[in-house]
């Protein structure tokens, strides 16, 4: 560690701050902004409340000159209202940020130094249970379009470490002017002007869904209309259960029942639903009759809700086959087994956006601020779980025709390299099953 501590003068113009001073360890913990200035953290208006067609493209116009605040408040209140698209963008998250990772030296350098920046780095992150959270919301970057950390790194032991990691909501990012809406820059909320901070190199990791536009990039913006689509077919719904759903209770009277009669019978028919019975004279009664549904109707609205279910669910994880499965029956397991292809494809899309974001912000930085000027900048390689004996056996086959790295199948599979001799441990191939003698087999 001795070699690697030393820190030789930094001239790497990403790591200057804004005025061309290098940052020295004295100034790494220096915050950008204040955590919650005047609660911008925390704050939502509540754009979705009442929220119209024409008002959905009011907050998109607004995010793509560059001010994406109402837009990601909007978004916010979709997925609160809207469990499944919450569900099935947290199942997404979930499934990478919760899975193993290691930090290892980029493929082809297996050199010493970056092997030993690589187990030093990764020393530090196993142990930092902030730094889970920080995968967490750097994966958010795949509804909203981008994620920010603000990294804090100081001296531990002689090696600067990021030690704590500020989440930042989307909301409190903007552009400088409509012109460079392709820039993110911070809110600054602690003065009473909002004025914005540009993000300085190596105190900040971003991870971004690729799109020409930074504010119009991330999957909420197609998946608000059809939540809005199906919100809006559910209150209708509502409404038409409100005025049709329930049975009606009807009363008839005879032309020369008394007044009296009448006031029973009036107060009986308004209190059927509460009482469950009535009792009348024989000059009067009460008839519940069903609504009758032209067409039955009734099936309209949840139709919609349905249509606009399926259409978040090809969005968000690549198949309905995914997350339902229609009562008649419909679908095969061929056709599930594709959908959740192309599930475990896309979050392994996931994991490989954050990890690029890593190598360029901690990674490079780690490296550059600790003086591994002869090591590669590590990576990080998240383990997304699938069928791993399936892919066990594809690799024995496959080692039967063509050598197979020993190095690769460690990584993929988890797997620690044994420390010695002692440490090993075998197994014996199994037979594979012979039917024509299995109960030859059972009686010995």
């Amino acid at each position: 560690m001795s070699r690697l501590t030393s820190r030789p003068k930094l001239r790497v113009p990403a790591l200057l701050d804004e005025y061309g001073r290098e940052l020295g360890p004295s100034r790494l913990r220096r915050q950008v902004a204040a955590d919650n200035p005047r609660g911008m953290q925390t704050f939502n208006a509540h754009p979705a409340i009442g929220l119209t067609v024409e008002a959905l493209l009011s907050y998109y116009r607004l995010a793509e000159d560059g001010a994406p605040t109402r837009m990601m408040d909007m978004f916010d209140d979709l997925l609160e209202r809207y469990p499944e698209a919450r569900g099935m963008f947290a199942e997404r998250n979930e499934d990478v940020a919760g899975c193993d990772f290691a930090v290892l030296p980029p493929l082809g350098r297996d050199d010493k130094p970056s092997r030993i920046a690589a187990d030093a780095l990764n020393e530090v992150l196993q142990g930092n249970g902030c730094f889970r959270k920080h995968i967490e919301h750097q994966l958010t970057a795949v509804p909203f379009g981008y994620a920010c950390t603000n990294l804090v790194w100081d001296s531990v032991d002689k090696l600067i470490i990021p030690t704590d990691f500020e989440l930042v909501a989307q909301r409190r990012f903007a552009a400088p002017s409509a012109t460079r809406a392709h820039e993110l820059w911070l809110i600054d909320g602690d003065k009473s002007t909002f004025d914005l901070i540009e993000l300085t190199a190596g105190l900040w990791s971003c991870t971004f869904y690729y799109h020409r536009n930074p504010f119009a990039a991330g999957l909420m913006r197609s998946c608000a209309w059809w939540i809005l689509f199906a919100l809006t077919g559910f209150k209708q719904f509502q409404i038409f259960a409100d005025m049709f759903g329930m049975p009606m209770a009807i009363g008839y009277y005879e032309e020369g029942s008394g007044g009296a009669s009448r006031a029973a019978l009036e107060d009986a028919v308004k209190a059927i639903g509460q009482d469950g019975y009535a009792v009348l004279s024989n000059l009067t009664e009460m008839v519940i009759k069903e609504t009758a549904r032209g067409g039955d109707s009734s099936t309209v609205y949840p139709q919609i809700m349905k249509i606009c279910a399926a259409q978040l669910t090809m969005l968000i994880t690549g198949g309905t086959l995914n997350t339902d499965v229609s009562s008649t029956g419909a679908g095969s397991y061929n056709a599930a087994t594709v959908h959740e292809s192309r599930a475990f494809k896309m979050k392994r899309r996931d994991a490989t956006r954050f990890e690029a974001s890593f190598s360029e912000s901690i990674g490079q930085t780690f490296v550059a601020w600790n003086g591994f000027d002869r090591a590669a900048p590590p990576r990080i390689k998240m383990k997304i779980a699938r069928d791993e004996l399936q892919r066990a056996q594809t690799l024995e086959i496959l080692g039967q025709a063509v050598p197979l790295s020993k190095a690769q199948i460690y990584e993929e599979f988890n797997l620690r390299e044994p420390s010695g001799p002692d440490d090993e441990v075998k197994f014996s191939p199994t037979d594979p099953p012979d039917p024509g003698h299995a109960r030859e087999d059972k009686r010995k």
